[in-house]
């Protein structure tokens, strides 16, 4: 029998500006690969397939519809990762959207991108 190990997961974001949107996410301490001419934002097992839309309006993150999740994609770290989470996103002015709440058991905050996008950290 074969065993099969998926191992992390890539999350497709459609953007309005392809450029703009390396620029946030580099800034944020994600490296970009370029990968069949596709942009891969990489940032430990994060990956976020960043897309141009062909139409602005196109871009409508799942967080942002009625009855939706209040996060499009949920990131998983250590207490002092995400802290230190925290102090970068603050220094660059990233709109904090929840949080941080702060706890001994669970620990989280979101922000919303240049896009729209809810991206959620917990630890």
């Amino acid at each position: 029998m074969v065993s099969v190990n998926l191992k992390g997961q890539s999350i497709v974001l459609l953007v309005a500006n392809l450029q703009d949107s390396i620029n946030y996410y580099k800034g944020l301490g994600f490296t970009e690969e370029n990968i069949g001419g596709h942009i891969h934002m990489n940032h430990g097992a994060v990956t976020f397939i960043l897309h141009e839309a062909k139409q602005v309006s196109d871009v409508r993150p799942n967080s942002s519809v009625e009855g939706g999740l209040y996060f499009d994609a949920f990131c998983y770290t250590s207490p002092a990762g995400l802290k230190h989470l925290y102090e970068v996103f603050l220094s660059k002015g990233v709109e904090i959207v929840n949080g941080p709440h702060w706890s001994e058991g669970w620990s989280e905050m979101t922000i919303r991108d240049i896009n729209g996008y809810c991206i959620a950290f917990g630890a």
